[in-house]
């Protein structure tokens, strides 16, 4: 990644501790004399567990790994008609070439288990645990095994807050910009050796951990969700990207810069604009400075839709809650991040995600006699 220079990281500094407080009361940060950002740690909270019938609740992880492969992992709890509370695990493991290895299973209440002292949440034999700064997740079923750490410094930041006027899902940023290191082998269901095979490391990446509590059935609230998470680095600061569009075409966004002591600033977004071309266009102002510039798609890593991994059961109880397509990238970007008479240069590469919400299919009334 593109390094930047003492001085340009010196006024890179500067812009952001000029602009962190007027900020703190709009984020929700809480913010100390010095300028030293957010307070909030993140970490693997207790389930809602509410009695909401279009309930769902669901921590996602993301990685891209040095050599390209993307690990991903959605640990789900929903209210489905035939079970209340069911708990899901879903995860791909897709490596450059080759096709991805799907690791899934799901349970109903007795089968999976939230421990606070922890904090851990496990279905079946998948775990999820940790708070600011380590985190763990770790997966094991017949088709394979996967083990992530990763560590993410900047603690928790808010991305959409409960009970917004426009109905979207509560969002938060558990672990906003990670950096992770894992590895993997194969299980008996796709031709591997199982718990005596050797492990084989994938090497180190990032990515980033998100934590969604919804009352209403996604799709009738939002039609597309663009995410955008840049790569860690001690000398630059950080770009985390969440847009998006509800099915009446009104807009949100959450934009933050992240520093390497973890110092956030949000942005408001002016303008953001997803081409067919691959490049998607952006600018931005926070108190008096502006953030322009571009983040350009380099390359698909997974076109992933639940709704293929399910069976015919679950689908039908799910319905369309799990009709979403997730165009999943390697990223990079370029931004002018300009105040105070300074302007610097913010570039580097990114992961990237397209979420389009399949449409809303009216329920047949049943005919009364």
């Amino acid at each position: 990644m593109p390094q930047l220079s003492c001085r340009v990281w010196a006024a890179a500094i500067s812009i952001f501790l000029a602009a962190l407080p007027a900020f703190a009361e709009e984020t929700g940060l809480a913010v100390s004399k010095n300028g030293i950002g957010p307070a909030a740690v993140g970490l693997i909270s207790a389930p809602a567990l509410s009695e909401n019938s279009d309930y769902s609740e669901y921590w996602e992880q993301q990685f891209l790994f040095n050599n390209n492969t993307l690990a991903t992992s959605q640990f789900l709890i929903a209210n489905l008609p035939f079970s209340k509370h069911h708990g899901m695990q879903v995860a791909t493991l897709k490596q450059s070439g080759k096709d991805a290895v799907v690791i899934k299973n799901g349970r109903k209440r007795s089968g999976w288990s939230f421990s606070a002292s922890e904090p851990m949440l496990t279905i079946f034999q998948h775990r999820l645990s940790g708070g600011t700064p380590d985190f763990s997740l770790q997966l094991h079923n017949t088709a394979a095994e996967l083990d992530v750490s990763f560590a993410a410094p900047a603690g928790a930041l808010p991305v959409v807050a409960a009970g917004n006027k426009l109905g979207l899902p509560q969002i938060t940023l558990y672990a906003p910009t990670a950096r992770a290191q894992a590895r993997w082998r194969s299980g008996p269901e796709i031709g591997g050796p199982g718990p005596d095979g050797p492990w084989h490391e994938i090497g180190v990446g990032f990515g980033y951990g998100l934590h969604v509590v919804q009352q209403k059935v996604p799709n009738t609230v939002l039609s597309r969700w663009w995410r955008f998470t840049g790569a860690p680095s001690k000398a630059a600061v950080n770009p985390v990207l969440h847009a998006f569009e509800t099915p009446k075409g009104k807009r949100y966004y959450a934009l933050y810069l992240l520093a390497g002591d973890g110092t956030a600033i949000r942005f408001d977004v002016n303008e953001f604009k997803a081409g067919d071309n691959g490049e998607w266009l952006l600018k931005a102002k926070a108190d008096g400075k502006t953030l322009v510039g571009s983040i350009t798609l380099t390359d698909q890593l997974e076109t992933f839709n639940l709704k293929d991994q399910l069976n015919a059961i679950e689908a039908l109880a799910a319905g369309s809650m799990a009709d979403v397509t997730r165009l999943r990238y390697a990223a990079s970007y370029s931004f002018e991040l300009a105040g105070n008479g300074t302007k610097t240069t913010l570039e580097g590469t990114a992961l990237a995600e397209d979420i389009q919400m399949g449409e809303m299919k009216e329920k047949r009334r049943r005919k009364r006699r």
